[in-house]
């Protein structure tokens, strides 16, 4: 049996519901591009699709940084904290985006 397992297993789920979510945000931006007549639709897909990179690319940083704690038997909780504000901050400069795109398409 694996050593900690149930501990490896949620930082496994959570890391693929950060992919799935990053894969979301590609399929929203890239069917942002594709909208006719969409006003701001050239930038804020291409910044969608870019965020969703990041995401992807922090959400690998957080399996991995969790993955070594969890093997250290240690709870860390600067370096996860550091991880943890990273994500939040990704989140608001996404949720930013999608809220000047809503308000391009309202005027």
């Amino acid at each position: 049996m694996i050593d900690r397992f149930p501990e490896h297993a949620a930082n496994e789920r959570t890391f693929l519901a950060w992919i799935r979510t990053g894969v979301a945000i590609a399929g929203f931006g890239v069917l942002i591009e594709r909208l006719p007549n969409t006003p701001s639709g050239g930038w804020t897909g291409l910044a969608l699709v870019a965020m969703s990179a990041t995401l992807v690319a922090l959400s690998t940083l957080r399996f991995l940084t969790i993955r070594h704690q969890i093997n250290r038997k240690r709870d860390d909780r600067k370096i996860y904290a550091l991880v943890e504000t990273l994500f939040a901050t990704m989140l608001a400069v996404l949720l930013g985006v999608l809220f000047v795109f809503l308000l391009s398409l309202a005027q």
